[in-house]
């Protein structure tokens, strides 16, 4: 008689130290793969704010171990076939998955991260929440995570004529400074909490994001009937190829091109931003959709 293996089921574990959005959107992943392999076990998503909990699995109880591309890219078909074969029994994931085409449907994960409404605050259609990606961006310490231009604000909101809500991470600096000079009615509305942002920002009837996978996702869970979206830092595929975020086939986004600059630290901020003042301009999802 052939000896029975002690470990039978493979692993799918989250190697990445993340937070917040960056989590959900791996554990998106996570749930897609399992739609594929419904015998594998998910290791390191542990997220209490959302009821969701999948204990580390220790890696040494495993034998066939394949540490996975840290790329945007997910070859769920590759480990699928891995999987099954047999080759591998634990596959430790390195990455983060910010692409479109990684993620289940969108009421899949909606249900995944469940809707509080005793949870934020809910703003009405006479407004535009505006969240304000603040803390470490403002060092310049990914380039991929530029802060939305002022200059910009003032365009759509002109335009929309809505009043705004600039709510998050929203501490006293030169540029908090700058939209307080510039939108004296609007509503400042400090952090709460991550659960309590993220359920503002999914309740709002208008969006008008920041370079940011916490605002992107909150909106993308929304109802909203409008979200405007700047192609800027991430969001924009010439300077990163291998995200994709731009959810081209809903009509409730408003796109808006940008010219590549990187972030910069908060010294440099308001000049790097005049640089470019106006440059940006409206363009169609139909000028998107293309490979």
């Amino acid at each position: 008689m052939a000896p029975t293996r002690s470990v039978t089921m493979p692993v799918f574990n989250k190697a990445v130290p993340t937070h917040h959005a960056n989590l959900m959107m791996q554990y998106m992943v996570g749930i897609k793969l399992r739609s594929m392999l419904p015998h594998i076990i998910l290791s390191g998503f542990n997220m209490p704010d959302w009821d969701i909990s999948h204990p580390h699995v220790d890696a040494q109880r495993y034998k066939r171990k394949c540490d996975l591309s840290p790329e945007q890219h997910v070859e769920f078909v590759r480990i699928q076939y891995l999987a099954n074969a047999g080759v591998f029994d634990y596959f430790n994931w390195h990455g983060y998955g910010q692409r479109l085409d990684n993620f289940p449907q969108k009421d899949i994960c909606r249900a995944l991260f469940h809707q509080d409404d005793s949870i934020g605050k809910a703003y009405d259609a006479d407004h535009i929440v505006c969240p304000v990606r603040g803390g470490e961006v403002m060092t310049g310490v990914h380039p991929g995570y530029p802060v939305v231009p002022v200059d910009f604000y003032e365009e759509v909101i002109r335009e929309k004529r809505l009043r705004p809500v600039f709510m998050g991470q929203i501490s006293d600096n030169v540029y908090v400074d700058e939209l307080r000079r510039r939108f004296p009615d609007a509503v400042f509305h400090p952090s709460q909490g991550p659960v309590a942002d993220f359920q503002t920002i999914r309740k709002a009837r208008n969006i008008i994001l920041s370079v940011s996978t916490f605002a992107w996702l909150a909106a993308w869970l929304s109802d909203a009937e409008t979200i405007v979206m700047p192609l800027f830092g991430i969001f924009d595929s010439k300077a990163f190829p291998y995200h994709d975020l731009v959810p081209v086939a809903e009509r409730q986004y408003e796109f808006y091109d940008f010219p590549v600059q990187p972030a910069v630290e908060l010294s440099q901020l308001i000049e790097a931003h005049r640089q470019i003042s106006g440059l940006w301009k409206p363009v169609s999802a139909d000028n998107l959709m293309r490979f």
